[in-house]
């Protein structure tokens, strides 16, 4: 049959990962679903076209990914088929036609191609080489956020939201909020429109920006009127469909369908979707009518969008428990302190302004270690210890400093070892206690607490830098831990992610 003309089964955007806390793929399940396709494209003596981001290597590790993803690419290299590398894979592009990668899978790969089917100039590629802002293999700022996402969706434990929502799709709706917002201020500051210049969603590519959707098919358009071809088949958008008769889009397997193009030889396109281990054709979706505008007629506020973005990912408790409210407090009197230290006069030796200001933060570590202890009679037995521990810290450093503390010396070898000791057990407790002590805010609250510390130390005994220095310190633990209080997720007991076997 090798001789014979095949039906051309076409797949794009799989955006394949490693299996870990930013696999998209992984988390819908996908392996077995694509592993019963390529068998029937195998069974049906098919031909398969992959074009483009197979893989995610924009937040993955690419060695990692291979070997975790061998039996799928051992699968895959038993067909007649050939891979054409995406922004997403761009990594892979300079190893076309090389002997770096010895699988045979990388013997498919190729740049984007022109085949003749039934009279007619077919060209197959990605679909971002005509895209200015992704085209080339440098990083753009869409590929800045997705890695920034990656971040976020480690910490997250997945690439969902508890609402259900993605974490890179609210980050470049923030992220495009912010871009637009800077870009509407830098015009107004310069006195003139920036219209020649690049807009912020062009920074995106059209699966992160749908605004983005009629840019990239004019520049399709642009490319297909130089004559070089007569159909477009691509992915890039993850939106599937046909524009007249000359633009086929393959979609993407991220999102709950599984849609691929079947082509005969004879250059007729047919649209299906793998569903319960079976092929099912479906009516072709039209992306858009053949002359389409640009850009959609409107767009929401970008501060709006931008708002949106962050009451997603940080949700406000409607009703916090006992230690949110302990924080909340605990940071709102370290932030008043704070701000009414930089009003007390130290200067020229001013016996009654430093004694006003030991007295205050003696007064401070004193409420401070009280509210620990009060909110420690409610924790989980090993939380509840270390509250405690920081409560008794707190209230025997304000008994101390009230001795001791009004010579400045004293004052700042005890502030720096309770700063840098407190940071320090804060970092260890949620290092070593993830799962039970799970503020990301409070993590930067103990980091900050530490280096307030060394600075504390290592400050020559002067009253006006140390009351500088005290107040600015205070005024960030205080955010901290007003931040953790407000937008920290405390995961119930049964929710707790469990080890997996």
């Amino acid at each position: 049959m090798d001789g014979a003309a095949r039906d051309i089964f076409v797949v794009s955007d799989l955006h394949i990962g490693d299996g870990g806390a930013r696999d998209n793929f992984d988390t819908g399940k996908k392996a077995p679903q694509l592993r019963a396709f390529l068998d029937h494209v195998g069974s049906e003596g098919g031909e398969l076209f992959i074009l483009g981001d197979l893989f995610e290597l924009w937040q993955m590790n690419l060695s990692l990914l291979l070997v975790k993803r061998r039996a799928l690419l051992d699968q895959m290299a038993t067909l007649r088929m050939v891979y054409v590398p995406g922004n997403h894979d761009i990594d892979l592009l300079h190893f076309i036609g090389t002997d770096f990668l010895h699988h045979p899978f990388f013997a498919t790969m190729r740049a984007p191609f022109v085949r003749e089917l039934g009279g007619k100039r077919f060209r197959f590629c990605h679909g971002h080489e005509t895209d200015p802002f992704n085209a080339g293999d440098h990083p753009g700022f869409g590929r800045m956020l997705t890695i920034f996402a990656g971040i976020f969706e480690d910490e997250n434990g997945s690439p969902l939201l508890t609402s259900g929502e993605s974490v890179e799709d609210i980050l470049e709706q923030f992220g495009d909020s912010m871009l637009t917002i800077w870009r509407r201020a830098v015009a107004t500051m310069n006195h003139r429109g920036l219209e020649g210049k690049m807009c912020p969603t062009v920074a995106l590519t059209p699966a992160q920006s749908p605004d983005r959707l009629g840019e990239h098919v004019v520049g399709m358009r642009a490319d297909l009127d130089m004559g070089a071809y007569d159909v477009a088949v691509l992915g890039h958008t993850h939106k599937a469909g046909r524009i007249g008769g000359w633009y086929f889009n393959s979609g993407s397997w991220t999102g709950p369908l599984n849609p691929f193009l079947r082509i005969s030889p004879d250059g007729h396109v047919r649209y299906l979707e793998w569903k319960d281990g079976r092929a099912v054709e479906r009516e072709m979706p039209v992306v858009l009518p053949d002359a389409a505008p640009r850009r959609s007629p409107s767009a929401p506020s970008p501060v709006t969008a931008a708002i949106s973005a962050v009451r997603t990912l940080f949700p406000r408790p409607t009703r916090p428990e006992r230690s949110r409210w302990v924080l909340i407090a605990q940071g709102a009197f370290a932030l008043s302190l704070g701000a009414g230290a930089l009003t007390i006069s130290v200067g020229q030796g001013s016996s009654a302004g430093w004694r006003l200001l030991v007295s205050a933060f003696a007064a401070y570590a004193l409420i401070d270690g009280a509210l620990s202890l009060f909110g420690a009679s409610r924790e989980p037995l090993v939380r509840g210890l270390l509250s405690r521990v920081r409560g008794v810290a707190s209230v025997l450093l304000g008994l101390i400093v009230l001795r001791r503390g009004y010579v400045v010396e004293m004052f700042v070898v005890l502030v720096g070892l309770w700063a840098f000791i407190s940071g320090a057990l804060r970092v260890a407790a949620l290092v070593v206690l993830k799962g039970m002590v799970e503020s990301k805010w409070l993590f930067a609250v103990g980091v900050g607490s530490t280096l307030a510390g060394l600075v504390l130390l290592l400050l020559p005994a002067s009253a006006t830098p140390l009351k500088f220095v005290l107040a600015g310190y205070l005024c960030y633990y205080g955010a901290g831990e007003v931040l953790a209080g407000v937008f920290g997720q405390r995961l119930p007991r049964a929710a707790r992610p469990r080890t997996s076997a």
